[in-house]
């Protein structure tokens, strides 16, 4: 054995130690419910899968403690497992509240990638759903990182946010009544749609007063709305937006990740000789973010030169209107993730150019 072969194996060895000391033993699988929790605890021969194995309990504090007294039973520690589960929103984060308070690590996973892992697999019911998940903890155990939980006022602002955009819907759907009945105002559905849209307008407001009244009661928070708004092309939604979906700026650590969470990085698209796509974005992604930052990128190319300029030319070098707005929309990511940064207000450059 030479040398190099001689350091590579303890290199292995060394990266292998590393890997275990972090690692977990036990990996439980949770399918998660509005009333229920269907707990499994993985087993490698899950073909023959024992009672012992299984626990249906209910997705509230009491159930969280019956699952931590049923690990006892079996010898499990709360420190050598990691509770795997699919994200369902408020239902899975109750649960994962309850478990934080307990000290138990958990993972959440997009259900896509779980069903993604098992595509081929027939059935379903909610005790298979939690071997499954436990299985994909098994199997994805190197790469799979403990959940930590958003801070509860962002996830406020998440919530203000959704009774924002319902608002909004609201009424515009009140403002096409009107424009429909604008020559009979006498009729009954003109008159209601005219105070149903006030009524949602004056809720709208209230809402906007309380998220900025919570975004400045916490001193980061404002400091990263303020700085985001000096973007052009970034309002109020957009800041808004970037400050719930980074958490703040702590979930993602560089603008190119954001862009993928965003579907607006390219991915290629090709196998051998005969499968070529080029590359596309994928779909695979916060449909939501990416309209909202889909407006900001159409007023951005607008009122900024450097932006405008920059959408001319690209378009002028025949690349279609919706690569060159994901390429603007990816220049504005890169924009806020450098204020932030920086901690300074975004500063045109271009007007001091000689």
């Amino acid at each position: 054995m030479t040398s190099g072969q001689v350091k590579g194996n303890r290199l292995t060895t060394r990266w292998l130690i590393k890997l275990n000391k972090g690692m977990k033993k036990y990996f439980i699988g949770v399918d998660v419910s509005k009333r229920t929790l269907d707990c499994v605890l993985f087993d490698e021969e899950m073909s023959k899968m024992r009672s012992c194995n299984h626990l249906k309990t209910s997705n509230d504090s009491d159930g969280c403690d019956e699952m931590v007294k049923w690990l006892r039973n079996l010898n499990v520690t709360k420190k050598d497992i990691l509770v795997c589960m699919e994200y369902t929103g408020r239902y899975s984060y109750s649960f994962a509240e309850n478990l934080a308070s307990r000290g138990i690590s958990f993972s959440m996973v997009p259900a896509m990638k779980i069903k993604g892992a098992f595509s081929g697999a027939r059935g379903k019911n909610d005790k298979m759903d939690a071997i499954r998940i436990s299985q994909y903890a098994s199997r994805y155990r190197d790469v799979l990182k403990p959940t930590t939980l958003k801070d509860k006022k962002i996830i406020k602002l998440r919530d203000l946010m959704n009774d924002r955009k319902m608002l909004v819907k609201d009424i515009a759907t009140r403002k096409a009544i009107i424009k429909e009945y604008e020559n009979n105002t006498s009729e009954g559905r003109f008159k209601r749609a005219v105070a149903c849209k006030v009524l949602l307008e004056s809720q709208l407001k209230d809402i906007e007063r309380e998220m900025i009244e919570l975004i400045g009661s916490v001193e980061s928070m404002a400091e990263n709305f303020r700085l985001l708004k000096s973007i052009p092309g970034i309002s109020f939604v957009n800041a808004v937006n970037l400050i719930i979906f980074t958490d703040n700026f702590k979930g993602f650590s560089d603008a190119r990740k954001f862009a993928s969470y965003c579907g607006i990085a390219p991915f290629e698209y090709s196998s051998g000789s005969s499968i070529n796509k080029g590359t596309h974005v994928s779909k695979m992604a916060n449909k939501m973010l990416k309209a909202d930052l889909s407006m900001a990128a159409r007023a951005t190319v607008w009122c900024d030169t450097e932006l405008k300029s920059y959408y001319e030319r690209k378009r002028a070098e025949g690349k279609s209107f919706g690569c060159v707005l994901n390429a603007v929309k990816f220049k504005l990511i890169c924009r806020a993730f450098a204020v932030i940064k920086r901690g300074t207000p975004y500063v045109n450059t271009k007007k001091f150019a000689v």
